[in-house]
């Protein structure tokens, strides 16, 4: 019963006390961006890794924050990989 109250409380807070824009709401978007697009390059391997010339290809369809998709050069994405220090 406790736990119910609880939800509550935390539900009224998130409609009526957070920005519409608010950082919750931001993450789950890009959470469920993340997984839709790791699943399309994924698939071979039942979602645990991709192949590493999929890295690229993966990034540029990644949407919102954590992509690239708004980058119009692959020379960019390329510092981009450098500068994560992602390895093959």
């Amino acid at each position: 019963m406790v736990d119910l109250f609880v939800l509550i409380i935390l539900q009224q807070f998130d409609l009526y006390y957070l920005p519409d824009d608010n950082v919750l709401d931001r993450f789950k978007k890009d959470v469920t961006s993340f997984k839709y697009t790791w699943r399309r390059y994924s698939a071979t391997w039942d979602g645990f890794k991709i192949r590493a010339s999929d890295v690229k290809k993966f990034l540029k369809d990644l949407q919102g924050d954590l992509g690239m998709s708004t980058e119009k050069n692959q020379a960019g994405i390329d510092r981009a990989i450098v500068q994560m220090n992602i390895q093959a």
